[in-house]
């Protein structure tokens, strides 16, 4: 059967008729003399991408058989799955079409009408001699498991496994410690905002520890896993008795919290456990366990001095919760004893919640003596701060109480590696893009949540659970198959060197090494096409399905005519 290419373009209402001649356009194409051997069908509509619009592609592909298909619209970002899905309606391969950017690149960037259109018709004429290389690609059903590991029994993950469980999906929740909860175990309140006391909390673990679709491990550890979202094989460790359990799950939510950086990691905090020096986090635990916060003999504290900001300088980033922690302390504090004197030095107030502002003018009109500084040291039982106008004062509080950075945990290095997936700068776990995807990693079916991305609140750590929750039960159905990507690489066995280049800059771990064969092996369930071991092979071996070095040379090189 001889080539039928159907060529249309849109007028996206004004924003391009209005910009570049579309009569003109409709003319030229179909009088190419490079494509006198192929049936050219050339139309215009209003609004492709409307109702209507994709009601006349259909009926177009089917009418006239085509064999490819151009749309001369806008930007692949805003339909190119769109037209995509008519294609497959209509029943032509979706991967024997093109969309060309006549909008955003044409009409909206270039004032005078004729350049614009002469513009237009060269990056159509390239996609109609990309097109005509592109190949038909089939799509793969791969059966998929709707179960769900969540490593980290925090509050993040508790969400995560309680907004996850049900009849059709099984949650492993996989807590290394000997009992749920995490870091906010050790609380004996929470904000004001987040319920005060922790009944909300309690009642989670609660929930957890009857729900017949989680089950609980604890002492626990990821040993190994292999495999992508779908189908992920996994291997448990029990800490205490060296014990395996192995299992199956579709996707993977890390949600294995954080750690307190050590003020005596940080230049100017020099004391010893003999002084009365506390992190927040061993105030939480002291007042959590006796209801009381004392000194080391036994003895309220008359003086008490809150140190905000510890480390913040050398970490480079804000922690965001600690300035609320320390209020609440004050508020432990108060309630002890209204005769105790709090002194509160920080260097930035940050106060993110709208309700937080108000708890502390509260606390800070009653017992909170609170000072900007640039800039605090301590010796011993000794706090020397620099205030705003650049005079140290030096005084001698019975407590000092710091609130250290939030730093990565100390397993996120060892997650990375085990997971493939990146971490950011900070060492915390780089999300596939901060505003449209947050919870996502680079690779697919593993999701983190918590202060393991960055410190964040309990709100925030069950938002985030929740989204990742989402995330799951919109990809991994129960009963229903998952398609896999198939603009995938693809290495050419008989090029192949065996250099293992590729496997160094691959991004997903697609790649492995067959050492009898001597090749490098593409798995394509996991490639995600991204191309970069393409560039990087010496041999040329490797190359992308769609996105061939035939088909991107005919493109670009009509792109590019003078």
């Amino acid at each position: 059967m001889s080539d039928k290419i159907g060529i249309y373009v849109c007028e996206c209402g004004p924003n391009i008729s209005s910009k570049v001649d579309i009569e003109r356009i409709l003319e030229e194409i179909a009088a190419l003399e490079d494509f006198r051997d192929k049936e050219l069908i050339v139309k215009q509509h209003k609004l492709l991408c409307s109702v209507a619009g994709k009601a006349f592609l259909e009926e177009e592909i089917k009418a006239n058989e085509l064999t490819h298909l151009i749309c001369a619209a806008c930007s692949p970002r805003d339909h190119d799955s769109t037209f995509k899905e008519v294609c497959k309606k209509a029943g032509l391969n979706p991967y024997m079409y093109k969309i060309v950017n006549i909008r955003e690149q044409c009409a909206w960037v270039i004032s005078d009408k004729e350049k614009a259109t002469d513009k237009a018709i060269q990056y159509i004429h390239a996609g109609m001699d990309r097109v005509v290389y592109q190949q038909p690609l089939i799509e793969k059903q791969l059966d998929s498991n709707p179960d769900v590991l969540v490593i980290g029994g925090g509050i993040a993950g508790l969400q995560s496994a309680l907004t996850l469980a049900g009849k059709n999906r099984r949650v492993f929740l996989v807590e290394k410690s000997a009992e749920l909860g995490g870091t906010s175990i050790h609380f004996q309140k929470l904000l004001p905002r987040q319920g005060s006391d922790t009944a909300t909390r309690n009642r989670k673990i609660k929930e957890v520890n009857k729900n017949p679709y989680i089950k609980v491990f604890t002492s626990t550890e990821l040993s190994k896993i292999v495999g992508f979202l779908g189908n992920f094989e996994i291997v448990l460790k029990n800490s205490e008795n060296d014990s395996e359990t192995e299992l199956l799950a579709g996707a993977v939510v890390l949600a294995n919290g954080f750690q307190q950086a050590n003020p005596q990691d940080f230049e100017g905090y020099n004391y010893t456990d003999n002084d009365e020096v506390y992190s927040a986090l061993e105030i939480e635990k002291m007042y959590s366990e006796t209801n009381q916060i004392t000194m080391k003999s036994g003895e309220l504290p008359k003086t008490v001095a809150l140190v905000h900001c510890v480390g913040r300088k050398e970490v480079g980033y804000c922690s965001k919760i600690c300035c609320n922690y320390l209020i609440k302390i004050s508020d432990y504090l108060q309630s002890i004893s209204s005769d105790i004197e709090i002194i509160d030095l920080f260097q930035d107030m940050c106060l993110p919640e709208k309700e937080d502002q108000e708890y502390y003018e509260e606390l800070a009109a009653r017992v909170i003596h609170s000072q900007r500084v640039t800039g605090t040291k301590v010796a011993g039982n000794k706090l020397t701060y620099t205030g705003i106008n650049g005079r140290e004062t030096t005084i001698e509080p019975d407590m000092i109480i710091l609130a250290p950075a939030i730093i990565p945990a100390a397993d996120n290095v060892h997650f990375a590696n085990l997971l493939n997936i990146e971490l950011h700068e900070t060492g915390f776990f780089q999300e596939a893009h901060i505003k449209i995807n947050p919870v996502s990693t680079n690779t697919d079916g593993v999701f983190v949540v918590g202060a393991n991305r960055g410190a964040c609140s309990i709100s925030d750590a069950v938002i985030q659970a929740q989204a990742a929750a989402g995330k799951v039960l919109t990809q991994l159905i129960p009963g229903q198959k998952i398609i896999p990507e198939v603009m995938v690489s693809e290495i050419l066995e008989a090029y192949c060197t065996g250099c293992q280049t590729c496997l160094e800059v691959c991004a997903y771990g697609a790649i492995y090494y067959d050492a009898e064969r001597g090749i490098s092996v593409v798995n394509e369930a996991i490639c995600r096409g991204c191309g970069n071991c393409v560039g990087s092979c010496p041999s040329g071996s490797i190359r992308t399905r769609h996105f061939t070095n035939p088909q991107l040379y005919q493109e670009v090189k009509e792109a590019l005519r003078k």
